[in-house]
């Protein structure tokens, strides 16, 4: 079971911008992207993922805090990635027109989670 009191500032803050890049990805998903063939589905997995790896980033367990953020900076950079790819061309089958807010507030999660669970791994890694 997570605990959080026992979580660290980084920790939290990780598994918080892990919630709202999930939360994004959920609401567009929710909202038209369950319609779009394949990345609808990422989109899905993309949420799912988030949630699982805040959760395991607040965890009892070292090692599963290390690998979820390994797993969750993949995530973020994947999902930059594919933003990208998708508003300056094809990802996919979908293209992206504009840079709307939701885009944009995953993008600014991501940006500012990537150094976040950078610390976390490097804080899993130190010995205790």
């Amino acid at each position: 079971m997570p605990s959080l009191k026992t979580a660290s500032r980084p920790q939290l803050a990780a598994a918080v911008l892990l919630v709202v890049i999930a939360g994004v990805h959920f609401q567009q998903y929710v909202d038209f992207m369950s319609e779009v063939p394949t990345v609808g589905v990422l989109f899905l997995l993309n949420a799912a993922g988030g949630v699982g790896l805040a959760f395991a980033l607040v965890g009892p367990d070292r090692g599963l805090r290390l690998l979820a953020a390994l797993g969750a900076a993949g995530l973020a950079v994947g999902s930059l990635i594919s933003v990208a790819i998708a508003l300056g061309g094809n990802f996919f089958g979908y293209s992206e027109p504009t840079l709307r807010l939701p885009i944009a507030i995953a993008i600014i999660a991501e940006l500012v989670a990537i150094p976040v669970l950078v610390q976390v791994g490097r804080a899993e890694l130190r010995p205790s």
